[in-house]
């Protein structure tokens, strides 16, 4: 079992330092699964990279379940992997953090337009829950927006569309999984800490000719929250949603079933996460301009729940600058009495094909994570080592 005496993750308080396993899993054109535990060879090295958390000095792991693999149709399911690699978590006393979904969903779902596929995560959620009662942390789908975005509106994963109805019934369909697998898992253990996570960002609007456009995307990036919280969303958003195929009895079924009990917002902050719409083409990244010192406090205010750097990393070199301005932002956060729960690298592993946004299986190591392939320390790793250690 984990280390009681290691820090823990809770709503009202505590600070934790984690990694994750990267554990994406789209399908992209041709029918090719992504799938980055595999590419990564996680599959294979599990029991090692275990190890390697430990031997940061680290004792959170987000992890991601495979709910292609291991739900592969309905009723059907297959745990040999994850027991193994479970158990792992338990010998070197990890907590995971447990992702059910990143990004892909089993192939006779096929993509986010299918209504069938809250109900399968409600069922694939509750049986996870039941196996494994020792879990209590989890995050129950990895980027609401980014899943329904990449997906229905950029035209890059699984349906593969660009289309805004598309975008929207994919986010009512995503968030509904959050509430229906967090009311199987609540149910189970009332004492369930939920870390959902998305991405944190902010559009900057250059003319007045952008002003619009960067509203509207500064209220959507909340609705996955909102309506999983089940709070009112702004106007704008509402507005957006039911013009583009939501009704007003789904939204509704959102402030019915959504609660914030047991919540933590997971802020995935990137150097392209904030955004600038102007005139001469589409939105672009902006680089660093507000930071994720005051991004983080405009999702609290806004939520009214804790928060925690959920996800973030840049590729060597580099990579140790990076680490060290967002951990000093956390820092500073902490020092201030802010409620900010935690910070996580992500991941732990080099990433593979991350530089094409996972659409071309060539194979490429995108060296952004605190080891290489080969399982060797990445010079980030040894900062991000000092870092906790210099905090202790």
């Amino acid at each position: 079992m984990p280390d009681a005496t290691a820090p823990t993750l809770e709503v009202d308080r505590g600070f934790v330092a984690a990694t994750g396993i990267e554990c994406s899993a789209p399908v992209i054109e041709g029918g090719v699964r992504m799938d980055e535990l595999d590419k990564t060879g996680h599959y294979v090295h599990y029991a090692r990279d275990i190890e390697l958390v430990t031997e940061l000095g680290i004792r959170h792991l987000r992890y991601g379940i495979p709910f292609h693999r291991v739900n592969p149709s309905d009723g059907v399911f297959d745990w040999s992997f994850v027991d193994l690699a479970l158990d792992a978590c338990q010998r070197q006393g990890i907590t995971p953090i447990v992702d059910l979904m990143h990004f892909g969903v089993p192939d006779d779902i096929g993509n986010y337009q299918n209504t069938a596929l809250p109900e399968r995560f409600r069922t694939f959620a509750a049986a996870f829950a039941d196996r494994y009662g020792w879990i209590r942390h989890y995050t129950p789908v990895n980027e609401p927006l980014i899943t329904a975005s990449f997906s229905a509106r950029r035209g890059l994963w699984n349906e593969r569309l660009r289309d805004e109805r598309a975008f929207v019934r994919a986010l009512v369909h995503i968030v509904r999984c959050v509430v229906l697998a967090s009311e199987e898992i609540r149910s189970r253990h009332p004492d369930a800490v939920f870390l959902q996570s998305d991405s944190c960002e902010y559009h900057h609007a250059l003319d007045p000719t952008s002003i619009g456009a960067a509203a509207l995307e500064n209220e959507l990036r909340f609705v996955p929250f909102e309506l999983s919280y089940g709070l009112d969303l702004d106007p704008l958003a509402a507005a957006h949603l039911l013009a583009h195929g939501a009704t007003e009895s789904e939204l509704a079924w959102f402030g019915e079933h959504g609660t914030r009990a047991g919540a933590i917002c997971g802020n995935d902050y990137y150097a392209t996460s904030e955004v600038e719409h102007g005139t001469d083409g589409p939105p672009r990244p902006s680089g660093v301009r507000l930071g994720y010192y005051h991004l983080a406090r405009q999702y609290h205010e806004r939520l009214g729940v804790p928060v925690m750097h959920a996800e973030t990393n840049a590729e060597e070199p580099g990579a140790g600058e990076w680490l060290t301005k967002q951990w000093t932002d956390v820092l500073r956060l902490r020092r201030e009495g802010f409620p900010i729960r935690g910070f996580t690298w992500y991941g732990l592993v080099n990433h593979v094909d991350w530089d094409s946004t996972l659409t071309r299986d060539e194979g490429t190591e995108n060296p952004c994570g605190l080891v290489d392939l080969q399982r060797r320390p990445n010079p980030v790793f040894h900062v991000y080592r000092r870092l906790l250690e210099d905090d202790e």
